[in-house]
């Protein structure tokens, strides 16, 4: 029997190379007429803003700039973007870029609208829709065009925090391929595996459902048969269904939620203020490997989808071929070791540890880690 579930995906998606061109369009059908590009400085000396500008400027349109954003947002600096929204009169934001300056435009927007600070509106309902924001991604992992939460970083507590609410999804997700043709490897390769990391987690979710169930694993297929050969040889075909992975695995998490490794990315993150992508590349093996007893068939399932040779096995066995690919893609991809960030101290790691089994998404996870299972963890992969 089919246990009761939902699906929630407010956000309009507009996917293909060269979608962006339409921007303007999309601006004018909503009957809205000042806009703001939210970025970052990276992503203008890329010239990607002032393309994006340029094509809402030949619509007709004034376009201002905010560009205070920095990976890992902090909850101020969404505020004083907020703040300088609402001063310059802008009625729509357009997010351009990764998972910084998306989830910083979906806090702005909650604040511009809801008031208060956008810390006092982590994990508490909204009172009001958010401002309209439209989303651009940049890379090929955050998924964040297409979820309906904003991950921030909570300066009191310096671990990140997430407003939740579908009032605060992105009106238009523009997912154009495009925009990653001149993405380093590294970030393809970091982003890629961040997908994963949401595509796998939302399908072994103990909140899944079938609907997240299909999206997912799509979404690891798509990854596992593209990822290399879009990172290592910018192959055009897999960075496009590099793109489409990555929206589809956040439609997937977006409503069956993200899991242990995302526990660890995120305090890792808040606390060190390290990739977020890179992160949950590092520990994606480790924390699946532990947690296969939970859900066996799911981690089975997951590895024939990843292109394990799984002919045979028992579910437990599949699911350890599926560890190796993931562990094999990593090293393929040249992903970092724990041990390369200077800042790490395991000085720190009880008190990270306590952070992640206390986290919203420990519950999700097929095991629910305590504690010192966290420190098992973290010991495995500083020795990797």
């Amino acid at each position: 029997m089919i246990s009761d579930f939902g699906f929630c995906l407010p956000t309009r998606i507009r996917f293909g190379r060269g979608i962006t061109k339409e921007i303007g369009e999309e601006i004018r059908a909503r009957g809205l007429k000042h806009p703001m590009l939210v970025t970052d400085k990276g992503i203008i000396s890329t010239g990607l803003a002032d393309k994006v500008k340029g094509y809402i400027e030949d619509a007709g349109f004034e376009c201002m700039m905010f560009d205070g954003i920095v990976p890992n947002p902090r909850d101020y600096d969404c505020d004083k973007g907020a703040a300088y929204a609402l001063e310059m009169g802008a009625d729509v934001l357009i997010a351009i870029g990764g998972g910084g300056p998306m989830d910083t435009a979906k806090a702005m927007a909650t604040v511009m609208t809801n008031g208060k600070t956008s810390r006092e509106w982590i994990d508490v309902e909204l009172d009001v829709e958010a401002a309209p924001v439209i989303c651009i991604p940049t890379t090929c992992g955050t998924g964040s065009e297409v979820t309906f939460n904003a991950v921030i970083n909570n300066t009191a507590t310096h671990l990140k925090g997430n407003i939740f609410d579908p009032k605060c999804a992105p009106i238009t997700a523009f997912v154009d391929p495009e925009m990653i043709d001149g993405l380093p490897g590294h970030l393809i390769a970091s982003t890629g595996i961040d997908a994963l990391t949401h595509a796998l987690e939302a399908y072994v979710s103990t909140v899944a459902t079938p609907v997240t169930d299909a999206i997912a694993i799509h979404a690891i297929k798509l990854i596992g048969e593209n990822i290399v050969s879009a990172a290592n040889d910018r192959n055009p075909d897999a960075l496009d269904n590099i793109m489409l992975a990555s929206m589809l695995a956040g439609m997937a998490f977006g409503n069956a939620d993200t899991a242990a490794v995302h526990c660890i990315a995120e305090c890792f993150g808040g606390f060190y203020d390290i990739p977020h992508g890179v992160t949950n590349a590092m520990f994606l093996a480790d924390v699946s490997e532990a947690s296969i007893p939970g859900n066996p068939s799911k981690y089975a399932q997951a590895a024939k989808a990843l292109g394990a040779d799984t002919e045979g096995m028992t579910d437990e066995g599949a699911a350890e071929e599926g560890i190796k690919v993931i562990r094999r893609l990593c090293a393929d991809l040249n992903i970092p070791k724990l041990t390369s960030f200077e800042m790490i101290n395991e000085k720190d790691f009880d008190y990270l540890a306590q952070a992640a089994s206390e986290h919203v998404c420990n519950p999700s996870n097929p095991v629910e880690f305590t504690k010192e299972q966290y420190l098992e963890i973290f010991g495995r992969v500083m020795k990797a």
